[in-house]
């Protein structure tokens, strides 16, 4: 049996960092993609991943022999095959459009595709439920401690306001248009996450009030968002300067923040785990030209960026 299987990116327009808490995060699913192809073999042997960017691994029982960047897929492998009683060989071919250590959640895409596809050999329609407990696996391998958004974003499409073990909402995109700007730096959501950990353990008073205003901004954004630019760009600002706070932002991030706003856009902030990977920039058709050409005079490339409604889904079954 031959699976092929596609899964969105996603963007965090409010709430990263604080979702690690229980506090609500605004996520919009994007039209960027990561695909999974697999082939079930009536044989014995190890399991095959090959990723067109990072190698060759092979999985036997709970270990992987290959790349350590394929530890989070050899993962989900072995939960399938465990929890689905699976017998019989696996071949896997994973390639993505999605940047790596951008704050699109790639990781999560990938596993979300992953866990659907191998899902896909056992039911005619996977249950949403185990696809999510599948590609959690593979996030609690490739970061510190995941709220579940990226894979919740990536399994449902569309703009969802989403909560740490409650669920999530779905809302009206609106029609503003979001523009990604690379800064260039790579970074670790792993260490960001620890980081802002750290403030929480040293400065509890400021942890709390940082929190609380991040998640006053995410409602009303999720708000605003179908009906007032303006504000919700004001209120994504608002919260980059909150996230500075938390420690995760730097110079180049604020840098491509202020550029943004100054060219004409409605808002911006980082997005993601900060450190490096990318900002977020609110802009409408008017001011996308000005604010893509200052980014570019800059050095941050830029991607428009698009919510789109449908979450993971098979290309084809053979």
């Amino acid at each position: 049996m031959r699976v092929s299987c596609r899964a969105p990116a996603k963007v965090i327009i409010s709430g990263e960092h604080s979702v690690v808490y229980g506090y609500p995060a605004l996520v919009a699913a994007v039209n960027v993609y990561s695909k999974v192809i697999i082939e079930t073999v009536d044989e014995f042997g190890p399991h095959e991943i090959c990723s067109e960017k990072y190698g060759i691994g092979k999985v036997i029982g709970g270990a992987i022999s290959g790349p350590a960047a394929l530890k989070p897929l050899a993962k989900v492998v072995s939960a399938f095959c465990e929890s689905e009683s699976f017998r019989g060989k696996l071949k896997i071919r994973v390639s993505s459009d999605i940047p790596p250590a951008s704050g699109m959640g790639s990781s999560a895409s990938i596993s979300v595709a992953l866990a659907y596809a191998l899902l896909k050999t056992i039911y005619d329609k996977p249950p949403e439920e185990k696809v999510f407990k599948l590609a959690m696996e593979g996030e609690k391998i490739a970061h510190a401690n995941p709220s579940g958004v990226d894979v919740a974003a990536a399994l449902q499409g569309g703009l969802i306001l989403f909560v740490k073990d409650k669920g999530f909402e779905r809302l009206e995109a609106g029609s503003g248009i979001f523009l990604l700007a690379d800064s260039g730096m790579e970074r670790s959501t792993k260490e960001m996450v620890s980081k802002v950990a750290s403030l929480r353990e040293k400065e509890p008073d400021l942890f709390n009030i940082t929190m609380t205003s991040i998640s006053e901004i995410t409602n009303r954004i999720a708000r605003l968002l179908g009906s007032d630019l303006v504000e919700a760009g004001r209120l994504m600002t608002l919260n980059h300067l909150l996230l500075s706070l938390l420690g995760v932002s730097n110079s180049r991030l604020d840098s491509i923040v202020w550029t943004s706003i100054s060219a004409g856009a409605y808002g911006a902030k980082l997005t993601g785990g900060g450190g490096g990977g990318c900002v977020l920039t609110l802009v409408d058709e008017k001011s996308l030209n000005a604010v893509e050409g200052a980014l570019r005079n800059l050095n941050a490339p830029t991607r428009i960026l698009r919510t789109v409604e449908k979450g993971v889904y098979i290309e084809e079954v053979d």
